[in-house]
């Protein structure tokens, strides 16, 4: 009986134990049923979250991806030039949601020496802009705005460059002459098609294109680059049907009678690509037998250098009855009639034209010299009448025997 009743005060402990404790915890409170999810948690405060959180990411993306440079010349490999580091600090500093201390640790962070050491006594609390100014002026254009304008005046599309290509050069050109003040902004349209029609020697294309006329109500820079694109592609399209149907060697006689160009697309590297390998074989046959063909003709020429040696014959071909008659004595009497075996009787050792040893008057180079050959003639002729007077016993006037 003592354990019940202990038992009972005992159950009696723990529910007032329970009943404290459920009062000590605070309820937590029960929602409405009869409030809508949309008036608590709307959409649009939802979309102006995301939005907000995106457009951090996306900045903070955009702003990482500033290249370095160092201001070297020549450009070291994975850096950029100077213009295109200045295009992307000027987006930089256009943004109002960057704060300026942001700008400078990115200006500062795509800095290499020698680029870094001039902005370096301006320190971190100076303006974006200022970094800039200084960087302008070690690093930027310096040419006179007219200057710039009149090479832009002067470029001509280059051997094997495509007028697309000559295109985009002009524009960079025109750019660079905008900036330094040489040209106005609103006529570089004009400007870039005229320049464009003048440099550009694919006339074909400006005819096709109608690009005279369009002088006086010019297309932008995207419009005739596309006009231009669209005209090379179909070019190369058709020029690569016509070697499947021709072949290469035809296709390309073709394309050079029609068009009549110094220069063209398809003799770019895209048209080498696509040749035959039969005939870029054929080619280099061809190639290496002219070069075979002119060591041939050397070696002639090293054949054909005069004798040295004063006792020699010389054949003397092609020359003037006139001058030989001038300058030498001939015997009408020749070796058959006198039955003379004239093998070891003394020749003519020097030249007809200038009197000189050593070579003919076939190839003499110097100027003539009648009395060095009147002399030489009359020592021929002693030689020789010293001859017949020991093998006949009398002289005879024999010099071009």
């Amino acid at each position: 009986m003592l354990q019940t009743q202990l038992s009972n005060i005992q159950m009696g402990g723990d529910t007032a134990s329970d009943e404290d404790t459920n009062n000590n915890v605070p309820e937590t409170p029960q929602r409405p049923s009869y409030l809508d999810e949309s008036l608590i948690n709307p959409p649009s405060v939802q979309r102006v979250v995301v939005e907000h959180v995106i457009k951090t990411e996306s900045q903070s993306s955009y702003v990482s991806k500033i290249r370095t440079i160092s201001g070297r010349t020549p450009k070291p490999n994975g850096e950029v030039d100077y213009e295109t580091w200045h295009t992307q600090v000027e987006l930089l500093l256009s943004d109002p949601s960057s704060p300026d201390t942001q700008k400078v640790r990115k200006i500062l962070e795509s800095l290499l020496s020698p680029a870094s050491d001039l902005v370096k006594s301006l320190g971190i609390d100076s303006l974006p802009a200022l970094y800039l100014t200084q960087l302008d002026a070690a690093f930027g254009v310096v040419a006179d705005g007219e200057e710039l304008y009149a090479a832009f005046l002067g470029a001509n599309q280059n051997a094997g460059e495509k007028s697309s290509d000559y295109l985009n050069r002009l524009h960079l050109m025109l750019d660079k002459a905008i900036t330094g003040g040489g040209l106005s902004i609103e006529s570089s349209h004009k400007q870039l098609i005229r320049q464009f029609c003048r440099g550009c020697w694919d006339q074909t294309m400006l005819i096709e294109l109608q690009l005279e006329h369009k002088k006086t109500n010019p297309p932008s820079f995207p419009e005739l680059l596309l006009l231009l694109r669209k005209q090379e592609d179909g070019r190369l399209t058709k020029l690569n049907r016509m070697k499947k149907h021709l072949g290469s060697a035809k296709a390309m006689s073709h394309m050079h009678t029609v068009y009549g160009l110094s220069h063209r697309d398809e003799e770019s590297d895209e048209t080498e690509a696509v040749l035959s390998p039969k005939a870029a074989k054929k080619s280099l046959t061809e190639t290496q037998k002219l070069a075979q063909g002119v060591a041939d003709l050397k070696k002639q020429l090293a054949s054909y250098k005069p004798a040295s040696k004063p006792n020699e014959p010389q054949h003397v071909g092609n020359l003037n009855e006139n001058a030989v008659r001038g300058n030498c004595m001939v015997s009408n009497v020749t070796n058959r009639r006198i039955g003379i075996n004239t093998s070891n009787m003394p020749r003519a050792w020097f030249c007809f034209k200038c009197g000189e040893d050593g070579h003919i008057a076939a190839l003499c180079l110097n100027e003539p010299n009648p009395a060095a050959v009147h002399q030489k003639n009359l020592e021929l002729r002693e030689r020789r009448d010293q001859w017949r007077m020991q093998h006949q016993g009398r002289p005879e006037f024999l010099l071009n025997l």
